[in-house]
């Protein structure tokens, strides 16, 4: 629902600044790359996302939690 409220005035605000002209391309770039950066900035980090740290088993390759023994050959990391 929310892309429906947002994606439509945003639809029509990006035609009407291309039908503008040079400045309303220049603006229309502006704004595309302010809201690109806005989003790096205030979008989730990757560290908050994926959880608890993985790594490889040395021994079968499998992506496991990083602990004591591998979750898939129970093997000591």
């Amino acid at each position: 629902m929310l892309y429906f409220l947002l994606g439509i005035p945003a639809v029509v605000v990006g035609f009407v600044l291309l039908m503008m002209g040079p400045i309303g391309w220049f603006l229309a770039a502006f704004l595309g790359i302010a809201v690109l950066g806005a989003a790096s900035v205030f979008g989730e980090d990757d560290a908050e996302r994926e959880g608890p740290e993985r790594v490889n088993c040395p021994h079968c390759g499998s992506r496991t939690a990083a602990g004591d023994d591998c979750e898939y050959c129970g093997e000591p990391l």
